[in-house]
C-alpha cells in the first residue's frame, strides 16, 4: 500500500506554512477585538470582493451551497415556472440547492470534453424554465454569447440566470470577471478553491438591491426585515474574513502560477491524453486541470502507485445520483439526451495544480503520465 503521496492533490498545508505568521497575526486581531461576527473584517472582505468582481453588492454566507439556495429564493417570482435548468455534470450541491430551494431541476447535457453546459441540448422548451443555474466547472467559463443568444431567441420573457462561480473566481470572459456574469453569482471559499478558507464560506454577488435585501434577510434569521420573513443563520466569522484578506494580497500571483503550470501540462501532454480546449474569449482560473483518457481508472491507480495523487471529478453525473431518482427524471433517455455527461464522467481525471507545486514536481507528474500510457 502506498504511503503519503510524493505529490499530494491539494496544497493547503503548504499554503498555510507560507502564510502562517500573517494569518495568525490577522486572526489574533480579529479574536482580540471581541467582535467575532459582522465586524470590520467581514465588511472589508465583502467590499474587496465586490470591487474585484465589479458588483454593487457582495454578501458573505456560510457556504456556496447556501449561497445558491438563497439566490434561487431571492430572484424574481417564478410564477408557474418551477423548473431550474442545471448541468448534468457538477458537484452534488448543484442539484441539492435546487431541491432545497423548492424547485424542480432539469438536467441539461454537457460538452463531453469541458463539462460545461451544452446549450444545444436543452431538453425542454425555454418557456418551461423558471431560471438557469449554470456552473463554470473547474475554472472554465460558459460561452456567454451563446447563453444570451439562447435566451433571446427562445423565450419572450426574462429568464433569471445564476452563475455558479464556485470554481471560477479569478476567471474572465471577454475581460468581464467571473462573478459578474449572471443576474446573481455565487462564490465558494471551500478549502479546495483558489481563494480558500480553512473551513467553509461562500458569497452572493449581485447588482440588484432587491436580491441584496432578500439575501441579507435570509442569512440572518429574518432580522434585516424585522422578522417579517423566515431565514436561517449563515455567516462567515471575522477570523475567516481576516485570513482571506491576507490571501487576497497573493491571489494574482497564485493565479499566474496556476496558469504557468496549466500551460506546461498542456504543452507536454498534448498528444498523450485528451485535453479540453479553452475558448479564446476565456481567461481560465484553473481551479482544476483535467485530462481525459479511456483507461482513466487504471491511470489513476498507476499514478497513485508512483506517488502522484489525482482526483476523479465527478464519477457520477447528477442525473444518476440517488437523490435525483425521487423525481421524474427517469423519463429521460439518458443514453441519448445526457450522453455527454456520462462520457465525461467515464474519462475525466484531475491533476494536481496549485501555486505551491515546485517545477520538478510538475515535471514528475508529466513524466509519470507518459510512463503509464506509452
Amino acid at each position: 500500500m502506498i504511503g503519503t503521496p510524493k505529490i499530494p492533490f491539494f496544497g493547503v498545508d503548504r499554503q498555510y506554512q507560507n502564510l502562517r505568521e500573517e494569518i495568525l497575526d490577522f486572526t489574533d486581531k480579529a479574536y482580540a477585538s471581541g467582535r467575532v461576527l459582522d465586524g470590520k473584517y467581514t465588511k472589508q472582505f465583502e467590499k474587496t470582493i465586490s470591487k474585484m468582481t465589479e458588483r454593487k453588492y457582495a454578501i458573505s454566507v456560510g457556504s456556496c451551497t447556501q449561497a445558491l439556495i438563497f439566490s434561487l429564493r431571492a430572484i424574481e417570482d417564478f410564477g408557474v415556472h418551477h423548473k431550474v435548468l442545471i448541468p448534468a455534470q457538477s458537484f452534488i450541491s448543484t442539484v441539492n440547492a435546487v431541491l432545497e430551494a423548492g424547485y424542480d431541476p432539469v438536467f441539461c447535457d454537457v460538452d463531453s470534453s469541458t463539462g460545461l453546459m451544452d446549450l444545444n441540448k436543452i431538453p425542454v422548451s425555454a418557456d418551461e424554465i423558471g431560471a438557469i443555474m449554470y456552473v463554470n466547472l473547474f475554472g472554465n467559463v460558459l460561452d456567454q454569447d451563446r447563453l444570451i443568444s439562447y435566451m433571446e431567441m427562445f423565450s419572450e420573457r426574462k429568464i433569471p440566470v445564476i452563475e455558479d462561480a464556485a470554481q471560477s473566481f479569478g476567471a474572465y470572459y471577454r475581460g468581464v470577471p467571473s462573478g459578474k456574469l449572471g443576474d446573481v453569482s455565487c462564490l465558494s471559499f471551500d478549502p479546495t478553491k483558489n481563494l480558500n478558507n480553512y473551513g467553509s464560506g461562500g458569497m452572493i454577488l449581485t447588482d440588484d438591491p432587491a436580491v441584496y435585501e432578500s439575501v441579507s434577510d435570509m442569512r440572518d434569521n429574518g432580522k434585516f426585515s424585522d422578522h417579517i420573513a423566515s431565514g436561517t443563520n449563515s455567516k462567515m466569522s471575522e477570523a475567516d474574513c481576516a485570513q482571506l484578506l491576507v490571501k487576497l494580497k497573493y491571489f494574482d500571483g497564485w493565479q499566474k502560477r496556476r496558469t504557468e503550470i496549466a500551460e506546461y501540462y498542456t504543452e507536454e501532454l498534448d498528444g498523450w491524453v485528451s485535453i479540453p480546449p479553452v475558448d479564446a474569449n476565456v481567461e481560465h482560473a484553473w481551479s482544476k486541470y483535467i485530462i481525459h483518457h479511456s483507461s482513466r481508472s487504471s491511470l489513476y491507480t498507476d499514478l497513485l502507485n508512483m506517488g502522484v495523487e489525482t482526483r476523479i471529478n465527478y464519477e457520477t453525473p447528477l442525473h444518476l445520483q440517488p437523490v435525483s431518482f425521487q423525481y421524474e427524471f427517469g423519463k429521460y433517455d439518458t443514453a441519448e439526451m445526457l450522453e455527454g455527461a456520462e462520457n465525461f464522467s467515464r474519462t475525466c481525471l484531475s491533476l494536481p495544480i496549485y501555486p505551491e507545486l515546485e517545477d520538478y514536481e510538475v515535471e514528475y507528474v508529466v513524466d509519470s503520465i507518459k510512463q503509464n500510457i506509452s
